[in-house]
């Protein structure tokens, strides 16, 4: 752990980085890697020194913990000064990203103790890293017989007050966090090793990144930059994850309506009725240099009122959605007011921390065709969408907003429609003239429904074509766009979660080939990464065989929903929808060389639990409650 490193190296609570610095030294220099072992919410990383082995259990709950185990593994007696150092600079996460420009804060006042050592905030606040070690000591002689071990544990804590447990008390306690989420979870086991390995590293990722909060559990973004509560990505989340744990969806709605905005801010970009950004907490916030709730998004908002009816198809949690029906009133009302402050229809955004504020939110993510930045306000293709969607979602309660949801569908076809390209506008920008562009945004488009059949077709065609699909997904911009660059973030790039609601789209339209198509492919991408893990986003580079895909340097892994769009993906091909509040399932599963048979047990739906098998696209189902229906193609 190197504080100078690129990725944000630290232990980390919340935005403050409570440990910068930790070495184990074994004569002066530290061990060389041989192996690493993921599990379940802990890890195990395999060492060497010469003739010495190392071992080192790691997990994280509320603070570091750590089993150093070191052996003697040569035929005669080895001697060696062994040595732990640690640094602390309670850095801010905003400052190590340069996204708030300050001085890298002073080394951490040291000071040793009975059980090891403390190391307290230099700036003069209350923060303090305790690190305990069993037996006592930072620096330890050892003189081991062939055979012979060394046990070491290390606690590091970001509260000085709590006691800790033994290692392996508190491994066994994290073994059965992870067992319950497990449990609590419906489980894929396809035929494909491979594909079983991504599902259960996702499963896993998504609990990892959850939070607990008095509204429930709560889906934050990724590490190492954003594992904090963001707006749109536990939307999407959570409604990826719904047939797998509806638990994820009613934490993440209930913490969203409870920080809903309520008054106009124009530091922290509030208004009546907005859904939240982001949540930041620490020093910067402490101090008044950034907001610790940013409500700067122009989409979280209608995409509430989308999770919200995606909850009610899956779950038919009417009292969920009576109890959450207020807030989502609230979001609708703030798209006509102030998302639309010129009052043309269209959700808008003019910029406020982050001049774009869709999920491309790099400021070069909204440019014309000649590479040039939009005008502001923009109104963003796939906001209108969301939109279209939420209107159709409210008008369970509220009939009348039918024809308006009808009324957007045809003004959206009719000012976002490139006939010259047969493809849709990436947006409106504030001279209301369309930004050309040819992006990914209008995969979303498909998800809601708001395209016309023939125009639906006419984008899934483009989606496929080597212009955007790269055979590791699609990416975000064309390669025929003067500033597409394929390891930029949102220009050239391509990100699982995205592709994930394009093929969703597609398989809404009933084009199942290009469908298929998109979820293998990112699938197959996810499957390629070592460690079965899948990543925010990867380079656009064209697949080449025998290769993978083309890393990009700072994407976030584990991240959410790179982790649920696996599950997203899974649900495309195998054709799952969902009417919960009338007991009805389909499962209309689509042929892919991905698997020929999958078993899924524990499916959650309508409150139920539903087991069934896929073999090819026949589909057997097991014993059903009373009420449910299941219809197969």
């Amino acid at each position: 752990m190197r504080a100078d490193g690129p990725d944000g190296h630290g232990l980390w609570l919340g935005d403050t980085r409570f440990l910068s610095e930790y070495h184990l030294l074994i004569d002066g220099h530290e061990p060389e890697p041989v192996d690493v072992q993921v599990e379940a919410g802990w890890v195990v990383l395999e060492l060497a020194a010469g003739t010495l082995r190392v071992r080192r259990e790691r997990y994280v709950d509320m603070g570091l913990h750590e089993r150093i185990t070191i052996t003697n593994s040569g035929p005669r007696k080895a001697v060696a000064d062994v040595e732990l150092v640690y640094g602390a600079d309670f850095a801010a996460m905003l400052a190590i990203r340069g996204i708030v420009p300050l001085p890298l804060p002073p080394p951490a006042a040291r000071a040793e103790t009975i059980r090891g050592i403390e190391l307290r905030d230099s700036n003069g606040s209350s923060r303090v890293t305790k690190v305990i070690l069993r037996p006592p000591g930072n620096h330890h002689r050892l003189e081991l017989g062939p055979g012979e071990t060394f046990e070491l544990a290390v606690d590091v804590l970001t509260d000085a007050s709590l006691e800790v447990p033994s290692f392996e008390v508190g491994l066994n306690r994290i073994r059965q966090v992870y067992s319950q989420w497990s449990a609590e979870c419906a489980t894929y086991e396809t035929d494909n090793p491979a594909l079983n390995e991504l599902l259960r590293q996702s499963r896993d990722d998504m609990r990892m990144l959850c939070d607990r909060y008095p509204t429930g559990i709560y889906p934050t973004g990724g590490l190492p930059w954003y594992a904090v509560p963001f707006g749109r990505d536990a939307q999407f989340t959570s409604m990826f994850a719904l047939p797998m744990n509806p638990l994820v969806a009613r934490g993440a709605l209930r913490y969203q309506a409870a920080h809903q905005g309520k008054q106009v801010d124009l530091d922290t970009e509030e208004q009546p009725g907005k859904i939240l950004h982001e949540v930041r907490t620490g020093d910067l916030v402490d101090r008044g240099l950034w907001p610790g709730i940013l409500y700067g998004t122009v989409d979280a908002t209608p995409l509430y009122i989308c999770a919200l009816a995606n909850a009610l198809d899956w779950t038919a949690d009417t009292g969920l959605f009576d109890e959450l029906w207020p807030a989502a009133e609230a979001a609708l009302e703030w798209c006509a007011t102030y998302g639309d402050p010129d009052q043309d229809g269209y959700v808008e955004y003019s910029g406020g921390r982050a001049r774009n504020q869709g999920w491309k939110d790099s400021d070069d993510a909204l440019t014309h065709v000649d590479g040039t930045p939009a005008p502001l306000p923009a109104a963003i293709c796939e906001v209108q969408g969301y939109l279209y969607q939420a209107l159709l979602a409210m008008a369970r309660k509220r009939p009348e907003l039918k024809a308006a949801a009808a009324d957007l569908r045809r003004k959206f076809n009719r000012d976002f429609w490139m006939a010259r390209e047969r493809f849709i506008a990436q947006g409106l920008d504030g001279s209301k003239r369309q930004v050309e562009a040819l992006t990914s945004n209008p995969g979303h488009c498909l998800w809601t429904g708001i395209l016309p059949p023939a125009r639906a077709r006419a984008i899934a065609s483009r989606l496929v074509s080597p212009e955007f699909f790269t055979g590791w997904g699609i990416r975000t911009l064309s390669s025929r766009a003067v500033n597409y660059d394929p390891c930029s973030y949102h220009d050239g790039s391509v990100w699982p979660h995205d592709c994930a609601i394009a093929a969703a789209g597609l398989r809404r339209y009933g084009l199942a080939r290009e469908a298929e198509l998109i979820a293998r492919s990112v699938l197959e991408a996810g499957m390629a990464f070592p460690d079965r893990r899948m990543p925010e986003l990867w380079c656009g580079s064209d697949r080449a065989p025998g290769e993978m895909p083309d890393d990009y340097r700072n994407s976030c892994s584990p991240q959410n929903w790179g982790a649920g769009s696996t599950f997203s993906l899974v649900t495309t091909l195998l054709g799952l929808e969902a009417d919960a509040t009338r007991g009805r399932l389909r499962i209309a599963p689509i042929e892919t060389p991905l698997w020929r048979r999958v078993e899924v047990t524990g499916l959650h739906f309508a409150g139920h639990r539903i087991d069934f098998a896929v073999d090819g696209t026949k589909v057997k189902v097991g014993r059903l409650p009373k009420g449910i229906r299941v219809e197969t193609a």
